[in-house]
């Protein structure tokens, strides 16, 4: 019977320091819990410059073909909400532009091209640490100069980027947008029709509020 005690306050014992060491127990830092991502949601401000490459095809001749490429620098404005690691956001830039044909050939004079661009587009984004990784499509406008006739033209745009913050209140970013205008009755080419297309590669800054 003594043995069985003594057994049974042994047992007691070797229990209530493993309870107390249990309550003593710190994680190690590699058992440190990850960081949640940075809140994307507020408003931003910034500017973007880049290149661009566009084709217009004149419509039922497609060896009749003016290639316009070239520069294109702007700002833009947005605002970004965020749920868990999803960002959904809006965002509008315009942009000055040279995309020219740059060559004087029987299809266009060399500064004819588009001058001048702008886009409202949606975006559609997961977060991951202080990296936004993101898909963007909507609206673009431009103004397409050819023999010295202006005009105005809209079409669709869509790509895919990432921003990353490297401050609280400034992040850069890099997108590749792809653009395209349809079939265009061009002013300045006797009313001929092009279908206009083409993409742009841009590196940006912004900054948030």
């Amino acid at each position: 019977m003594t043995t069985r005690i003594l057994a049974a306050l042994a047992l007691a014992g070797l229990l209530t320091g493993t309870a107390a060491a249990a309550d003593l127990y710190v994680p190690s830092p590699d058992q440190a819990i990850v960081s949640a991502s940075r809140d994307w949601t507020g408003f931003y401000i910034g500017a973007h410059a880049g290149y661009a490459d566009f084709d217009a095809a004149h419509f039922g001749d497609d060896s009749d073909l003016a290639t316009l490429n070239g520069w294109q620098g702007g700002v833009q404005a947005g605002y970004n909400a965020q749920f868990d690691s999803i960002v959904l956001g809006v965002e509008a830039d315009v942009s000055a532009a040279g995309i020219l044909e740059g060559s004087d050939t029987d299809h266009w004079d060399e500064e004819d091209g588009i001058n001048g661009l702008a886009t409202l587009r949606g975006r559609l984004g997961f977060a991951v640490g202080d990296l936004l990784l993101y898909s963007t499509a909507g609206l673009a406008v431009a103004n397409l100069d050819v023999s010295d006739e202006s005009q105005t033209i809209g079409g669709w745009v869509a790509g895919v980027g990432a921003e990353y913050m490297v401050t609280d209140t400034v992040s850069l970013k890099a997108e590749y947008l792809y653009t395209n205008f349809g079939t265009v009755e061009v002013d300045g080419y006797g009313d001929d029709e092009f279908d206009i297309d083409g993409s742009a590669v841009r590196l940006g800054v912004n900054f948030h509020f």
